[in-house]
């Protein structure tokens, strides 16, 4: 028998038996039926204060990357973003998807990402900025603003990220590597807004037949052929003219087995006809969006945005329409720069795509959903970190078919940082661990929930989780942070209820 507990045996519970050194076995004696073994350490000085002086836990936050708020727990700093922490070996691949319902600072949370990253170094690019969120940043970092809409601004589908002024200054197999490239991108292009122009019509979405697709991309390399040496690029309304013309090799494309019938070629591309005449229309559904050459070159010497808030009035069609332009041209513009990069005639770079919205575009087309899923994979031999950005995972389950939803869901479970605002229990329940398995405690379930929660009906409530999100990375445990913006975030650019204001 333990000689310790002799003494407290015998006194009464509520005795004033002397305690040992288990403490005093009554109400507020502090008695430990079980001591806890303290593991003991051996260090110098040098290495020992790291981690013990002046406090007594150690340093599991991320020092590494922007600051993004303090941790809920412990009111510690915390540091987060895709790059830096891809860098410094903690996570694959240099991704990041964002993820709360409206209206809980998802947006300020990812202008922290843009103004942190330019500082250290890598410039954000905005493919389509709906709003816009990050157009007033952008021009504070001293960056780029391309407004789109009509009458406002046009980009050349011909010449996705302004290739066209890059491959003269190339030699080798880097030009004809960009080259290739070229084609294969404003032929996916192509087809994508093709796909887009007949929603509506009577063929009901139809997209590109493999004959079209034939006819279009022997067309966009024999017009390159022709017009390789002009300073500027060809127009839709070219590659139409082109087309109808009907060339020995366009004819080839069209009927192989009888290129000389004129009617056979005729019928073989009257749709495609139709539909690049509808692009190229100054007077038609998309104005001179997708008619004029492109109205301001992409300068990836500093951070980009795509202003298309001017365009989100129009239909889902337009809107569609227009992201697909600008992410195609924002990736090969980037492709471009590494180019040059590879060749010596410009610095290195990396560049981090900030994608919103991302929904709108995805239901666009299939062909947007496939290059997307080749940017998560490949993101990384690219030079390039992404941050995507929707409201719930149920955004993502809504394409076209089963396999779109598939991949789609593949954007989440291939981004390896989630950061997780404001969420429903059917969200996390269903979707982000059912559908994702994403490892979700109850406990973190219930900070989620929680945050949603209105705070009262007062004059000025909100949420409870303005500015509150959850990091997750991977099965650890996630980190509650708060977001705390300084003064210069504070005055202006990231309100975003402007219109509301008296």
């Amino acid at each position: 028998m333990d000689p310790d507990l002799e003494p407290l045996r015998a006194a009464p519970a509520h005795g004033p038996a002397k305690p040992s050194w288990r403490g005093r076995r009554a109400r507020g004696g502090g008695w430990a039926g079980l001591m806890p073994t303290v593991d003991e350490f051996f260090g110098t000085s040098t290495q020992v204060c790291g981690g013990f002086w002046p406090f007594g836990t150690d340093m599991a936050l991320p020092i590494e990357g922007v600051p993004v708020g303090r941790s809920m727990m412990t009111g510690a700093g915390v540091c987060c973003d895709p790059i830096s922490w891809f860098r410094a070996g903690i996570i694959e691949q240099p991704s990041m998807f964002v993820m709360g319902l409206p209206a809980i600072g998802k947006s300020t949370f990812v202008r922290r990402q843009e103004w942190g990253l330019a500082a250290l170094g890598a410039n954000a690019i905005v493919p389509g900025d709906l709003k816009p969120d990050y157009a007033d940043l952008t021009r504070l970092l001293g960056g780029q603003v391309i407004r789109l809409g009509s009458g406002l601004g046009s980009i050349n589908p011909m010449d996705p990220g302004d290739v066209h002024r890059v491959l003269p200054r190339l030699t080798g197999r880097l030009h004809d590597d960009l080259l290739a490239d070229y084609h294969e991108r404003r032929a996916a292009l192509l087809e994508v807004l093709l796909t887009i122009a007949r929603t509506g019509r009577s063929e009901g979405g139809r997209t590109v037949t493999d004959v079209e697709s034939n006819v279009l991309s022997t067309a966009l390399k024999l017009l390159y052929e022709r017009s390789r040496d002009r300073p500027a690029p060809p127009l839709v309304s070219d590659l139409r003219d082109l087309i109808r013309d009907a060339p020995p090799e366009v004819r080839a494309a069209a009927v192989f087995d009888a290129p000389e019938d004129d009617e056979a070629v005729a019928a073989a591309t009257r749709d495609l006809l139709a539909s690049l005449h509808g692009l190229s229309n100054r007077m038609g559904r998309f104005g001179r969006l997708f008619s004029e050459q492109t109205t301001e070159a992409i300068d990836l010497t500093r951070p980009v945005d795509f202003d298309i808030s001017a365009l989100s009035q129009a239909g889902d069609d337009v809107v569609a329409a227009v992201l697909a332009a600008t992410w195609s041209g924002a990736f090969a513009a980037k492709n471009a720069a590494d180019m040059l990069a590879e060749a010596g005639l410009e610095p290195r770079r990396n560049n981090v795509i900030i994608m919103d919205e991302m929904h709108r575009a995805l239901r666009a087309s299939p062909l947007m959903v496939d290059r997307l899923d080749l940017l998560t994979r490949l993101n990384r031999q690219w030079g390039v970190g992404q941050i995507m950005i929707t409201h719930t995972f149920a955004d993502l389950l809504c394409l076209g078919s089963d396999s779109q939803n598939a991949k789609a869901r593949g954007f989440v479970e291939r981004s390896k940082i989630k950061v997780l605002g404001a969420l429903s229990r059917t969200e996390v329940d269903r979707y982000l661990r059912g559908e994702s398995g994403l490892p979700i405690s109850m406990r973190e379930e219930d900070m989620l929930a929680d945050w949603g929660t209105p705070t009262n009906y007062a004059q000025g409530a909100s949420y409870k989780g303005i500015g509150k999100f959850l990091i997750k990375l991977g099965g650890l445990p996630g980190i509650p942070i708060n977001v705390q913006m300084c003064g210069i975030e504070r005055s202006g650019f990231n309100d975003t209820n402007r219109k509301w204001e008296r």
